[in-house]
């Protein structure tokens, strides 16, 4: 069973920071999901929720900020808020799952993917329009459509949008959506599994699930 680590190693570090990026990758995993945003002026950073305040020590809207702003505020283990190319530096050759949680961001993405030729990138998002602009200008890399409440609508927009799979909420996952997935061949990765019972229960039940944790110290070998 492959295992990506959730915003790097959510529940090893901050999320999304670099620590832990690179606990996620002492951990072994198969991949690693971010989440990035654009500022102002443009700039993808990496950081979840749209204003800074849960994991920062100041609380600011992330696309009303430059760079430079959000390079003054502290994360709350110390760090700066990353951009995705340092990101992608510290994370090397390992594949990342890149969540693209904001409009208008693909031109950018495409610059940063240019400057990082060994980069092995995977773009998810619940802005399908965006997985549409990067397959139809980077076909070869890896799409995945993702959503919340519509676990079978999902697979039609999936295959329209020639996705290589989805990205579902646990809870929705459902045999039919499995069956139509493995019909149509598309992967399916499940977020967010953090027990070792219920990871076991959902392989059984699906055995060519991904999941997609903020513990993968608890499903890798190392």
């Amino acid at each position: 069973m492959k295992i990506i680590g959730h915003r790097g190693a959510a529940g090893l570090a901050l999320e999304n920071s670099r620590a832990a990026l690179r606990a996620a990758i002492k951990q072994g995993v198969d991949a690693i999901e971010l989440d990035v945003r654009l500022t102002a002026d443009d700039h993808l950073v990496v950081i979840h929720d749209p204003v800074t305040g849960r994991v920062a020590d100041g609380s600011q809207t992330v696309h009303k900020q430059t760079l430079a702003d959000l390079r003054k505020l502290n994360l709350k283990n110390g760090e700066e808020i990353l951009t995705l190319d340092e990101a992608l530096d510290i994370i090397g050759s390992t594949p990342v799952v890149i969540e693209l949680k904001d409009k208008r961001s693909v031109n950018e993405l495409l610059l940063i993917l240019e400057r990082h030729p060994h980069a092995r990138p995977n773009i998810a998002s619940f802005q399908h329009h965006e997985l549409h602009q990067i397959r139809r200008v980077l076909p070869d890399v890896p799409t995945y459509v993702l959503e919340r409440f519509a676990p079978v609508d999902i697979i039609n927009t999936a295959r329209s949008l020639q996705a290589t799979g989805i990205g579902l909420n646990t809870w929705i996952m459902n045999p039919l959506t499995y069956w139509l997935a493995r019909h149509y061949r598309l992967e399916i990765y499940l977020y967010t599994v953090n027990n070792r019972l219920l990871a076991r229960t959902l392989h059984l039940l699906y055995p060519k699930i991904i999941l997609c944790t903020n513990h993968p110290e608890r499903f890798t070998s190392r």
